[in-house]
């Protein structure tokens, strides 16, 4: 096993020498935008979820050739048609060129393991995907949509409050109060970082797919309701405590103090499914992941 490990680990690294200005221009697109925290998080639990399921994984590792082909794939297509000094974010030859460092990732643990050890660390693997930059574009469409849920749950959620609230697009209007959802309110970063322990918990606390893969899925809704509680909270204490509340440490840092509040529901989550597993368990002949 120690020999597999390190030779994985000498090759990972050198893939990430040759494949450098890649490398560099996606590590720094997710320091400087909030949005793409995904990026490094991927491969980290990669690697934790490889340390931590590697005797399954290992015990049925066996050097293997078969990683070859796909290994020159990767790096021919990156030399000869993805290498670039610098990169933006919109540019369709960002994405394909992270796309090909990953797949020489994953030619070279085929390599060490063999295809075998390859499907035992599939899930591990795929979370190298999320290294992969998604669009601006996209990503500023996915924002657009939380800030829109965000705002409609929190207009409800004065009005049944008791609060007179009109609503119009992301501007809603209260007794002698305005107040606009910006995108920096939508709750993305809170969707990201709930995702990111969805994703984990959902592999260390659940067999099936089908569970894990509504605990993903959840984040989505929680993230909107929990943003949608701090956005109305806010603007109820600067309609009728203080204007103070709206430019505050709880406006600025309203996403750590309501964060409680979105791990208990997804906690929440987490045991349900856990015991719909366990009712169901003798109802169910899909094999779970591990054992695939």
């Amino acid at each position: 096993m120690k020999t597999r490990c390190l030779a994985i680990s000498v090759s990972w690294v050198a893939v990430l020498i040759v494949c450098w200005p890649a490398v560099r221009a996606v590590a720094d697109l997710s320091m400087r935008d909030e949005r793409y925290v995904q990026i490094v998080v991927g491969p980290v639990l990669c690697l934790f979820l490889l340390v931590w399921e590697r005797n399954r994984i290992f015990a049925v590792a066996a050097w293997s050739g078969a990683g070859m082909p796909l290994l020159s794939l990767a790096l021919s297509m990156y030399f000869v048609f993805l290498r670039r000094p610098s990169y933006a974010i919109e540019d369709v030859r960002f994405p394909l060129a992270v796309l090909s460092v990953i797949v020489a990732w994953v030619a070279v643990f085929i390599v060490c393991c063999g295809v075998r050890g390859f499907r035992a660390a599939c899930f591990p693997l795929c979370c190298l995907l999320l290294a992969i930059p998604v669009p601006a574009s996209l990503m500023d469409k996915l924002t657009a949509g939380l800030q829109h849920g965000s705002a409609a749950v929190s207009c409800q959620m004065l009005r049944l409050a008791g609060v007179p609230v009109f609503a119009e697009g992301m501007r809603m209007l209260l007794p002698g109060l305005e107040i606009d959802v910006a995108p920096e309110c939508s709750g993305i970063h809170s969707l990201l970082a709930l995702a990111l322990v969805a994703l984990l918990a959902g592999r260390l606390c659940l067999r099936y797919r089908w569970s894990r893969l509504a605990l993903v899925v959840s984040t989505i809704p929680i993230a909107i309701f929990k943003n949608g509680v701090r956005i109305s909270a806010i603007a109820w204490l600067g309609a009728y405590v203080n204007r103070a509340f709206l430019y505050g440490p709880i406006h600025h840092y309203g996403g750590l103090v309501f964060t409680p509040l979105g791990v208990a529901l997804l906690v929440a989550l987490l045991v349900t499914l856990q015991r719909s597993e366990a009712w169901n368990r003798p109802n169910f002949e899909l094999a779970p992941d591990g054992k695939l």
